[in-house]
Parts: structure tokens; sequence; C-alpha cells
């Protein structure tokens, strides 16, 4: 937790953590109901919230976090209806988005000792971090940006899978239920950059 405090101070916006676990996680914590990705971090500010498989509501979050492993045709019509764009593309951009090879537990907050730190942040702590970036690589931040599943695979699942920061502008699901307000952006780092960079 050290570290979300050290990012809160030299980046500025405020960060919760992320932490996989390769159980079934502690029992308390959980949501009375199932919860979107985005959702769950919206409310890890307060309060940790633990995830498991049947405790995730969004289709694309289960892809990522490694729950399914395939791009079933509901999930592919969805982004497809989404992005007003063909199955067949809808397909290639769920294929192409990072995900998790298996999951089985996460705990989203500040009571954990977290693997991916994230944030919704404004525009001017995104900066900041790319300073520090540049500060210690001399080299700018490479970036792929996406419009589906933008925080589940391509903050969260990106960021663990590539060991690099990952920078989202959302999208229109996580905008609507993780309360992403117009002036945010969506950060997510793994905790040993953190160390790295500050």
């Amino acid at each position: 937790m050290q570290e979300l405090e050290l990012l809160e101070e030299k980046i500025g916006g405020r960060w919760t953590g992320i932490a996989f676990h390769d159980d079934p996680g502690p029992n308390e914590n959980r949501p009375k109901r199932p919860l979107r990705l985005c959702e769950a971090i919206k409310k890890s500010y307060t309060q940790p919230v633990v995830l498991t498989r049947d405790l995730i509501s969004c289709p694309g979050a289960l892809r990522s976090l490694g729950w399914t492993n395939h791009v079933d045709d509901t999930l592919a019509n969805r982004v497809a209806e989404t992005m007003d764009a063909t199955l067949d593309i809808a397909r290639k951009v769920v294929t192409n988005t990072p995900r998790l090879k298996d999951g089985v537990s996460v705990t989203v907050g500040r009571n954990n000792v977290p693997d991916i730190a994230v944030s919704y942040a404004q525009p001017e702590a995104a900066m900041r971090l790319v300073r520090l970036w540049q500060q210690v690589h001399g080299a700018d931040l490479d970036l792929a940006a996406s419009s589906v599943m933008a925080i589940c695979g391509n903050v969260v699942a990106r960021a663990h899978v590539t060991g690099q920061i990952s920078i989202s502008f959302g999208c229109p699901d996580s905008r609507q239920y993780g309360s992403i307000s117009r002036d945010r952006l969506v950060i997510g780092l793994p905790i040993r950059l953190v160390r790295e960079l500050l």
C-alpha cells in the first residue's frame, strides 16, 4: 500500500490496487451482487472488493480476467453493436484484447498487496507519470489505446501481462458503470514499476 500513497503524493489523484489470487480469496468484502470490474474499482476507494467468476457481471471482464478463454458471439455481438462495426471486426478487436491466462479471484482496494495500481486520473496526473517514465528511461512511453474492454482488458490485463504502463480513455460501459467523469482517463501500472519510477 505504500506504493499507492507514493503515487498519490508524487503523481496525484486517487489510486487503488488490484491483486490477483490463485485461490478463492477471502470471504469478506464480497459484493452482494455481481459487478463489473470498473464498478469494483470505483467502490474500492472506500472499501475493498473481492471478485470471483460468479461475482463479475460483464462478459468483457470475465474474458479479460481469465475466467473465459474464448470469444463468444454474445461478447462479439455486444462489441459490434457498441462500435457500430461488423461481427468479424468485433471478433478481431476482442481477440486482440489482452487477457490473463487463468483467474481464480481478484481483490480490488487499498487494503491488499497489489499487483497493479489503477487510477481514474486527470490528464495532468498522466502527464506527470509519463514525464517520470521519460526521466528514468530517456524514451517515450509507447501506448496502445482501445475503446473496447478499456479498463478490464486494456488497462488491468495489459498492465499485468506486459509489465508496462497502460492508459485508456475508457469505453461506453466503463464510463457509465465505473462513473468515470469527462475529465478523467484510466491509468494502470504494475507495482514493480512504481518502485522503479519513484
